[in-house]
């Protein structure tokens, strides 16, 4: 096991409303019982486990205004993961959120940036570009629109969450691993020329463009967040994700990513979004979900590792 170890706050915001995939509130409380807590503990991290945010049931809730669907509920589930992030981060400690779906994003980040004066960079690992706005959605759904507010985009409900401020710099947002973006969000990506490296991008130019752009917003940005979608890893290693993608990040591509990251950045806090414990196979998207948080805070949980601990000669 790894010494000193950090102390990593862990809350669960089992919310589903963002969007339609219903099983995702099922995955913090399908992490806890894989052992989430006394994995990253072996890997060297110390777990403050803070509970679950409550979250209303959507059966008891109408979904309200057509273009933003259950907006009162999640915006009052965000203030409160919001909250809880700032406290976190203003003493010192590191956070990770457990979705639910990818808008709790929205409260993680929010609180972060606001306990650190704005100065924080975004690291955004997702399939789908999440940047839309209640005038470009195609849905309604609220998951495909933090992004943009987050930027200072959309409708003020969802920017001036946590505070009127615009929460992260265009110049400090990095998206990794497009692969499904909506022509609105195209459009933005190329009107603010946000910094993206899609997954075309990857396959035709490998790791290293990737590893220097990161290398880039770490050198000016002392703090990161870091948002993990789970369907931007391919369904063979994550069948477990929300909307599980056929054309995802490999295994390799993602371990690497997390590790690079976890090594080379401060980051301050993750989230981990759209587990769906009823569509995993044998918790190999949990498994993996466990792993990549290790990594992405600079330590090692993986198969050698528990490997090595089994055959360990006393």
């Amino acid at each position: 096991m790894n010494k000193d170890p950090l102390i990593l706050n862990m809350l669960g915001a089992p919310l589903d409303l963002g969007a339609d995939n219903l099983g995702v509130d099922l995955g913090p409380k399908a992490l806890r019982y894989h052992d989430m807590v006394a994995k990253l503990e072996h890997a060297g991290l110390s777990i403050k486990d803070l509970g679950d945010i409550d979250c209303r049931d959507r059966q008891k809730l109408d979904p309200g205004n057509p273009r933003m669907h259950y907006l009162d509920e999640i915006i009052r589930v965000n203030q409160l993961i919001a909250e809880s992030t700032e406290m976190v981060i203003k003493n010192r400690e590191k956070i990770v959120v457990i979705g639910g779906d990818h808008s709790i994003d929205l409260g993680a980040v929010s609180g972060a940036s606001v306990a650190l004066g704005g100065n924080l960079a975004l690291i955004y690992i997702d399939a789908h570009g999440d940047m839309n706005t209640d005038e470009t959605t195609l849905t309604g759904n609220i998951h495909g629109m933090h992004v943009a507010s987050l930027l200072g985009f959309g409708a003020s409900e969802l920017k001036d969450l946590h505070g009127p401020n615009i929460k992260i710099d265009k110049n400090n947002f990095l998206h990794i691993g497009g692969s499904d973006f909506d022509q609105a969000e195209i459009e933005l990506v190329n009107q603010q020329k946000l910094n993206t490296f899609t997954l075309l991008d990857l396959l035709k130019n490998g790791m290293a463009p990737l590893l220097d752009k990161i290398d880039e917003l770490s050198s000016r940005i002392p703090n990161v967040w870091v948002s993990l979608d789970l369907d931007s890893i391919d369904q063979i290693y994550a069948p477990g994700a929300g909307m599980p993608n056929a054309k995802g990040l490999t295994y390799r591509e993602i371990a690497t990513i997390a590790e690079y990251i976890g090594i080379n950045c401060s980051v301050v806090g993750l989230d981990v979004v759209e587990y769906n414990p009823l569509q995993d196979q044998d918790y190999k998207t949990a498994e993996l979900a466990i792993e990549l948080t290790a990594k992405f805070f600079g330590k090692n949980y993986n198969w050698y590792t528990n490997y090595l601990d089994r055959n360990k000669v006393n």
